[in-house]
């Protein structure tokens, strides 16, 4: 049965990195701040003093969720639905994980103004490298 550990922001990785020193397959979601394992021993191992204070939970899910989760299904990122005016997420490059407004689309490419520190900065990406999005909470355009 895979689990899914909620992890503190920006952790994600460190949490991979030490639940694979104790011989448990992890990979972190493609979305939010997720790691995705198989291994029943990680909520155990959540305890660990290097670890500890960055796992917020650990849930059990089901095997149709992991592709969702891990961005193997079209679920998670519809490459159709981008549009000029829809929010997006930026998935790889300098701005990854950060959100965006889609300006204008031509010829493959997107002017996607992103939402950094609350201000929107216009930047030139491909079509590929945005999927669609929410606002953040609370963030008044």
């Amino acid at each position: 049965m895979p689990y899914l550990l909620h992890v503190v922001k920006g952790k994600e990785k460190r949490v991979v990195e030490v639940l694979g020193l104790h011989g448990v397959a992890a990979k972190k979601a493609l979305i939010g701040e997720y790691v995705v394992t198989y291994d029943p021993k990680s909520e155990e191992l959540r305890y660990l003093d290097s670890i500890s204070g960055y796992i917020r939970n650990v849930s059990p899910i089901e095997d149709e969720e992991v592709g969702r989760f891990l961005g193997l299904s079209e679920t998670i990122v519809p490459k159709s639905g981008v549009e000029a005016g829809s929010i997006v997420r930026i998935l790889s490059g300098e701005y990854r994980d950060f959100r965006g407004i889609v300006r204008c689309l031509s010829n493959g490419k997107a002017e996607v103004d992103v939402i950094i520190f609350g201000r929107l900065r216009p930047v030139a990406l491909e079509r590929d490298d945005v999927a669609p999005d929410a606002l953040p909470e609370g963030f008044k355009p």
